[in-house]
């Protein structure tokens, strides 16, 4: 449909801000507007990849700002919902925009003044959580991307329950879901009470493809004869044809390793050009860290030759160069472990998938069919392709005739909740009654029966009941002539996103602090890692032994009683690591001495800084060491030890910095201010010496200057 046959159905401020973006509407678009996307219906939208699911969305957030209401897009992953939020500013200049992620704090009250609100699914959690939540202000439309992620055992309860409160406290907006992967949108477009936009339409063609022993197979066989190992005779073929490639693999280790193959493959091949271009890129790779370490080596090595892995354990700023040199044709492999299908708008001509078989419990496990998708859904490249292609290896007779049932003929797993779990239930019920619209037991049932679970006939009012009488044991809620409250306690352990189990933890641990009157920093930090909040921690049976064997002689606070034994013992090791970043080793001693990547180390410093803050929150509320808690906390934040806490506090003085000034006997404030500016300039170089030396002698330039 012309953009100009659709002018009757779309508000004409609507249509003046997307005329120029477009000239005719895709089918699924088509579909959507003709469904009564202007007209406010909920709606859930299942199309490919590039077939222009984001413009239904900025068309209902377009539409909620001409009728004077805001919007929120909601996203999963951080990378995804910052991609989000770039692209619609780079189309949208003149929209006030605006993008939340982390935890909460004052700043988010700024929020107020925006018209569109960008968040990750736990952060609009956070914000709802929080008594002053009045900012959003009035609601027109909330956007779900990804929704198909109600199936995510993690993310899944978080997303079900916000998306049944959204229907409650906001119950005028309309909702919008969004997924490239969907077998049974009807049911979640029921539960939404909404209409269901179903496509198969791709603006790109897919040809799908398994390869086994030599040949490219999908109703016809292509001969591929270079070598036999099959990723590098895929990889031969698509050199001597120009193309890129994403090649998913499904562990870390396997990542760097197919790197390494296809990096000897594909480095003799570069022009001068590209090997200049990739030299300079591998080279900014290489210095993200102060002190690169030895994955920074590998991947900068890796990337001189055209290649480069892509996971978890990578910086965000490692992992946005590397994309930035692949859209820019420089880099000509990724292999990449499978959240890139989901992290980042990343398509490629070609798509390998290495192996349908990842570790679970249970061993060498089938991904399901929804996640194959989403990996071979990225092949094709909108305005640079008319097919992309998606290659499934194949390594033996049932391999073939396996993937070939499941993956290509087979029917998509469908999306079905994850809610019924005790920690889910548990959080959420405190939650709700913490809001204040729930003060009944009735009340809160009758919330939870408009969850999306209750479409698959599951009972979870036992353990509704369960969770309600945990909260009154513990003094969260009280309850009188029927009528149930959120207690002091029960707000504060809300408003900071905690799971009411781990308060119990945490209120123990402060009780025994206050009785010793004193508190080990290492002690601290096993006590946050005895939180469900991070993911279990897996260890070797010989670590287990040793920190088994440590365990006895230290002064751990934690109370063991409340803690799985295995998730006790573990959690000394990962207090050993930070505590060893607080001593202020390097990234790449921490990797060398326990293994852990820098990628992974900082998220985990990130869930450790929320924490350390809940537990300081909470200690404050208790009468307990708050100011020890404090200074945890920053030590967290810069990787120091004590008694640099002074000097962090300056702005531009982080880490190296500070210890660089010590070392010059510079260990106050004061001693700071009496420096001259030529001394800190030989120290600190004449720029940041500048900053500093203005910030201590001058507020008004310090106001200009940082």
């Amino acid at each position: 449909m012309k953009i100009q046959d659709a002018a009757k159905y779309i508000p004409t401020e609507v249509y003046e801000k997307i005329k120029g973006k477009i000239t005719e509407f895709m089918p699924p678009q088509e579909e959507a507007i003709k469904k009564g996307l202007f007209k406010g219906e909920n709606m859930v939208v299942s199309s490919p990849t590039a077939s222009g699911k984001t413009l239904i969305a900025e068309m209902a957030i377009l539409n909620s700002l001409s009728q004077k209401k805001k919007a929120i897009y909601v996203a999963p992953m951080r990378a995804l919902i910052s991609e989000k939020f770039d692209d619609f500013k780079k189309d949208y200049p003149d929209i006030k925009a605006a993008l939340s992620m982390g935890d909460y704090n004052e700043k988010d009250s700024n929020l107020s003044s925006y018209d569109v609100i960008f968040v990750s699914t736990e952060k609009l959690d956070s914000l709802l959580r929080h008594p002053n939540n009045s900012y959003l202000g009035n609601i027109g439309c909330i956007i779900y991307d990804e929704i198909h992620l109600l199936l995510d055992s993690e993310r899944g309860p978080t997303l079900e329950f916000l998306i049944t409160l959204n229907k409650k406290i906001f119950a005028s907006a309309q909702i919008i879901g969004l997924s490239a992967t969907i077998s049974n949108g009807e049911d979640i477009a029921r539960w939404l009470g909404g209409k269901l936009v179903k496509s198969d339409f791709r603006p790109v063609k897919l040809l799908k493809k398994i390869y086994f022993e030599g040949e490219l197979i999908n109703g016809k066989k292509e001969e591929i004869n270079n070598v036999e190992d099959p990723l590098i005779n895929l990889v031969i073929d698509l050199i001597k044809r120009q193309k890129q490639a994403l090649v998913f693999s499904q562990t870390k280790k396997s990542t760097i390793s197919n790197a390494k193959l296809i990096a000897n493959v594909v480095g003799p091949k570069l022009t001068y050009e590209e090997k200049k271009g990739l030299n300079k890129l591998a080279g900014n790779i290489l210095s993200v860290l102060e002190r690169p370490t030895s994955q920074c080596e590998e991947i900068s090595n890796l990337v001189k030759n055209g290649v480069a892995f892509h996971h978890a354990g990578l910086v965000n700023k490692q992992r946005k160069l590397i994309e930035e040199g692949f859209r820019a044709g420089l880099i000509k492999f990724i292999v990449a472990t499978p959240t890139l299908a989901m992290g980042v708008n990343l398509p490629a001509n070609t798509v390998i998938i290495s192996s349908v078989y990842r570790y679970g419990v249970y061993g060498s496990e089938p991904l399901p069919a929804l996640e194959i998708e989403q990996m071979l859904g990225r092949a094709g490249r909108p305005k640079y392709d008319k097919e992309g292609t998606a290659i499934v290896i194949a390594r033996n007779n049932r391999d073939l005739e396996f993937i070939k049932n499941k993956y290509f003929e087979g029917e998509l797993e469908p999306i079905v909740s994850r809610f019924n779990n005790e920690i889910a239930i548990r959080r959420y019920t405190l939650a709700l009654v913490d809001l204040g619209f729930y003060g009944s037991r009735k009340a809160v049932l009758a919330f939870f029966k408009g969850l999306f679970i209750n479409h698959f006939d599951v009972d979870i009012t036992d353990k509704i009941e369960d969770a309600i009488d945990f909260l009154l044991e513990h003094s969260f809620v009280s309850e009188e002539g029927g009528k149930l409250e959120t207690t002091r306690l029960g707000k504060l352990i809300n408003a900071l996103y905690l799971d009411p189990y781990t308060g119990i933890i945490f209120i123990k641990f402060i009780e025994k602090t206050k009785e010793k009157g004193e508190m080990d920093v290492f002690s601290v930090l096993h006590l946050l890692f005895c939180t469900e909040e991070f993911k279990f921690i897996r260890i070797s049976q010989s670590e287990f032994q040793k920190y088994e064997e440590e365990s006895y002689g230290l002064n751990l606070l934690a109370d063991q009683n409340l803690i799985e034994y295995e998730r006790f013992i573990s959690a000394i090791k990962m207090a050993h690591i930070v505590n060893d970043w607080l001593e202020e080793k390097s990234e790449k001693e921490l990797e060398e001495e326990y293994k852990v990547l820098p990628g992974e180390f900082y998220v985990t410093l990130e869930a450790l800084r929320w924490l350390v803050y809940a537990l300081k929150e909470l200690s404050r509320a208790l009468g307990g060491k708050s100011n020890e808690l404090m200074k945890i906390a920053t030590r967290i934040r810069y990787g120091i030890k004590e008694e640099l806490l002074p000097l962090v506090s300056i702005p531009e003085i982080g880490r190296v910095r500070a210890r660089r000034l010590y070392s010059y006997g510079f260990k106050t404030i004061s001693g700071l201010k009496a420096a001259e500016m030529s001394r800190l300039s030989q120290i600190l170089g004449s720029k940041i010496a500048e900053k500093v030396y203005y910030y201590l002698h001058d507020k008004e330039v310090q106001r200009k200057l940082i």
